[in-house]
């Protein structure tokens, strides 16, 4: 049984081997008369001119819409990069400034006595 299985699948495997077989050999001929036509020469040069077409028409479309440019943004991206280093930087001195126990000048001790002795 495994083996009626086993054969089955080659011969279904052949036949689309063969259909692709055929399929590649008529798409090679019909490519070969296509591209050896005179007609080819004009469709590649009309492609030619409409993708001209399609560019410029997006350059004026870019520049109508004033998009930054390249190195404009790249600036941009820079100056962001730079204050998110800065910002990073300032919260660790803030959190290390929070940690920190509050130091207290001798000055200020003598007074907080001073001002507890008064109240009591």
């Amino acid at each position: 049984m495994a083996k009626k299985k086993e054969l089955d699948e080659i011969y279904y495997l052949g036949y689309f081997k063969k259909l692709y077989e055929s399929w590649e050999e008529s798409t090679h001929k019909m490519m070969d008369i296509w591209f050896n036509s005179s007609l080819m020469e004009r469709a590649i040069e009309k492609s030619s001119e409409f993708k001209d077409y399609v560019q410029d028409f997006m350059e004026q479309s870019l520049e109508q819409r004033n998009v930054p440019e390249r190195n404009e943004r790249d600036k941009l991206l820079n100056t962001i990069d730079s204050l998110e280093i800065k910002i990073a930087k300032f919260e660790e001195k803030v959190e290390g400034l929070e940690t920190k126990p509050e130091k207290v000048s001798p000055k200020t001790k003598s007074r907080v006595k001073k001002s507890k002795d008064q109240k009591s």
